[in-house]
């Protein structure tokens, strides 16, 4: 796919007379006009491509242009403003699972823990009851 971007043309000596200054969203380019059968001056809007003016354009059609891409850039934020949002959503329950798992594990440990203790418990009155004679 090719982008063609709106340009208007500004004053400035080039040294050649294919060439031409273009201001191009407010930074000024040299491009080539040698693609152009009519001679164009300052003031006048091309449709640019590869630094090539491939041709004339009035300036509502050159405004059409740049509104269409401002759109398509505004699109894309959003586009990219709506991945962000996706990715930090699942960072956030990544991070809530992690902490669940670590609070169940703590709870199994404990748990296994209180079990010990118990059969410890058992253990130790069985030794005791053993060694007073009583089974």
């Amino acid at each position: 796919m090719c982008l063609g971007i709106p340009a208007q043309l500004v004053e400035g000596e080039t040294g050649h007379p294919d060439l031409a200054v273009a201001d191009m969203g407010g930074v000024k380019r040299l491009i080539n006009m040698g693609l152009l059968d009519d001679p164009l001056g300052p003031g006048d809007w091309v449709l640019v491509h590869m630094g090539f003016a491939l041709s004339a354009m009035t300036a509502e059609e050159a405004q059409d242009a740049m509104d269409a891409l401002g759109a398509e850039r505004d699109a894309e934020d959003r586009e990219a403003a709506d991945l962000e949002a996706a990715v930090e959503a699942a960072v956030r329950e990544a991070e809530a699972a992690r902490e669940a798992t670590a609070r169940e594990g703590t709870a199994r440990e404990a748990t296994a823990r209180e079990a010990t203790a118990l059969a410890a418990t058992a253990r130790g009155a069985a030794s005791r009851e053993t060694a007073s004679g009583i089974r």
